[in-house]
């Protein structure tokens, strides 16, 4: 498992149609439990804020913050909240 320290700002994307964005994924490095999979998961365009980390094989984002698409305000994400880069050739992070 490899990590960064430093904090980047991606954007949530899809390559098609079909859901409205993703549910909070729990810390694939298993260091902190997600506290919640409140309603400000991540929708459709929102812009994320956190660390990248590699864990089970792939690359993640350890999120701290979200911003949703239309807003001006970056809410905390729940403890633990993290996305995967690339997700079922549908959700990407860029």
């Amino acid at each position: 498992m490899s990590s960064s320290s430093t904090t980047v700002e991606v954007e949530l994307k899809k390559r098609r149609p079909g859901c409205t964005g993703m549910f909070w994924r729990p810390d694939p490095t298993g260091a902190t439990e997600l506290a919640s999979n409140n309603k400000n998961w991540p929708r459709d365009g929102a812009k994320l804020k956190g660390t990248t980390t590699e864990a089970k094989g792939a690359k993640w984002l350890l999120v701290t913050h979200v911003l949703q698409k239309g807003s001006s305000e970056w809410l905390a994400a729940p403890s633990g909240a993290a996305m995967p880069y690339e997700y079922d050739n549908h959700y990407y992070l860029e």
